[in-house]
């Protein structure tokens, strides 16, 4: 890799150079057999995210401009390069006894772990989706880990255990993330995604805005991905419900089966692995009665200060804090109409943008980054005009109640009310309980028992959507100089949306 930043709070692009080239640490006792058929080699070679992604830089590398498009799986990556090249890359790459310290040894391969699990579910279900390249599915699932195994291997994984010691559990870090790097996890696998040239459904599963999935396959991605973070506290995780439920539609399976089919697929991932699995092992066919009170055994035999793993209770992570400057020079750009910074950030993430896109984009980066709402959707209105959808979303990237989240207008609710006129309205717990007979199913699933900020966007007295926005942390309390400034940067976006 290249030179280190002098800081972390460096820009995105800062960090995509300072990475260089992808070359991770590969995982201890595991090994090739080179005399296997290609298609057995190929099956060895899954088992590794170091060697996954060096295969696919190496064949993308060289022979691309024999290629419509890059490689995908590991099948074709033996039959293009041979045997041999096989062996050159494995050969070239570190090894993580050796590249790997006590500081990051244990985090780099707690999240190897994670990688796996996540590839070999979303590869099952993409043969229950009749997926034409379920190895696809497996490889986008398993580099969507990119950029926190790269992160883990950079500098003894300064920047994760910085991560780590203020959120615990991958499934609550994003705030962590934003806090350490100026940026989420998922910007940056975006980003090295691109750079390095690798299968389109990495990218895509990696956008951290659209809440709208754009197919079964990445949704497939997204969802494994979120289980295999949330796995550690099995069953009884307090945002396991919604991801099967999220599941269970997508398999077309009853409750029961789905539970079924995810212990399946953390069997799978269990075998591939050459140690006993930790992050997932409370899914190994366990149920809420005879899940097992003490943790299997990890990886690396010595204790750490400061071990990967919690203590297998949920934690919200920490909380943002508003920073008034970044709230200022967005309502700045807003007023004055400059697009070109939020134009330059919605490009990176997903190529064409249209001016409705930087708009929005100001608008949610401004609650989120600059008043510290850790939690943001936007909801819009559909051609119907009696549909509320969810668009973007910050801070809840994986969370099916927001990637999930459509209201039907047409029935009375709150949401029906609020979308009358030009409103925002502040939800307190208290007023809540008072009105939870008029909020609908998508906004309870976001809403019960948080304070939380509504409002509906307007340009030219039409419709436009809907801004959710509440704090992860619920004992992180809002405020009313929050809710002002909420009002007020939602109401401008609705003008400038106007002006279109």
């Amino acid at each position: 890799m290249n030179k280190d930043p002098e800081s972390p709070q460096r820009r995105l692009e800062d960090w995509v150079a300072a990475i260089g080239e992808p070359r991770l640490p590969r995982l201890p006792r595991h090994t090739l057999d080179y005399e296997l058929p290609p298609r057995d080699l190929a099956a060895q070679i899954y088992v590794d995210p170091a060697l996954v992604l060096g295969l696919i830089r190496d064949v993308n590398t060289h022979a691309s401009r024999h290629l419509d498009s890059g490689v995908h799986s590991m099948e074709e990556a033996v039959l293009l390069r041979g045997v041999r090249n096989v062996r050159a890359v494995a050969d070239g790459l570190p090894r993580a006894e050796s590249a790997l310290t006590r500081a990051n040894y244990r985090g780099y391969l707690f999240t190897c772990e994670r990688a796996i699990h996540a590839a070999c579910q979303a590869r099952r279900w993409a043969w229950q989706l009749a997926d034409l390249l379920p190895n696809e599915v497996y490889t986008a699932a398993m580099l969507r880990h990119s950029a926190e195994l790269v992160m883990w291997s950079h500098d003894e994984g300064r920047v994760m255990r910085t991560i780590h010691e203020m959120a615990p559990e991958p499934a609550y870090a994003s705030e962590a993330e934003y806090v350490a790097l100026g940026f989420s996890l998922g910007e940056l696998n975006l980003a090295l995604a691109q750079q390095w040239q690798l299968p389109a459904l990495v990218a895509e599963s990696s956008e951290a805005l659209a809440a709208d999935t754009r197919s079964p396959r990445s949704w497939a991605v997204g969802l494994a991905t979120r289980l295999a973070a949330l796995a550690r506290q099995g069953w009884h995780h307090p945002e396991m419900p919604p991801l099967l439920d999220a599941l269970a539609e997508l398999l077309e399976l009853d409750d029961e089966a789905t539970r079924a089919e995810i212990s399946a697929g953390a069997a799978e991932a269990a075998e591939l692995l050459p140690w006993k699995p930790v992050t997932f092992a409370p899914l190994l066919g366990e149920t809420d009665e005879d899940e097992p009170e003490q943790p299997a055994r990890a990886p690396i035999s010595e204790t750490s200060d400061n071990p990967y793993l919690s203590d297998g209770t949920a934690k919200g992570g920490v909380c943002l804090a508003p920073r008034r400057e970044v709230f200022q020079r967005v309502r700045h750009e807003l007023e004055n109409r400059d697009y070109a910074r939020s134009e330059a950030q919605m490009r990176r993430r997903q190529g064409r943008v249209s001016p409705r896109d930087c708009i929005l984009n100001l608008v949610l980066t401004g609650l989120y980054d600059g008043l510290g709402l850790s939690r943001v959707l936007y909801a819009q209105m559909l051609p119907d005009g009696e549909t509320l959808a969810g668009q973007y979303v910050l801070g809840a990237a994986g969370d099916p109640n927001f990637h999930r989240f459509r209201v039907d207008l047409a029935r009375p609710s709150l949401l029906q009310e609020l979308m009358a006129k030009p409103s925002a309205v502040w939800l307190t717990p208290q007023r809540y309980e008072r009105i939870r007979h008029r909020v609908p199913q998508p906004l309870h699933a976001l809403a019960d028992g948080r304070s939380a900020f509504l409002a509906a966007v307007f340009a030219n007295g039409r419709p436009q959507g809907m801004v959710y926005a509440d704090r992860h942390r619920i004992d992180n309390a809002l405020d009313e100089p929050s809710f002002q400034a909420f009002r007020r940067l939602c109401a401008l976006g609705g003008q400038r949306l106007g002006e279109l």
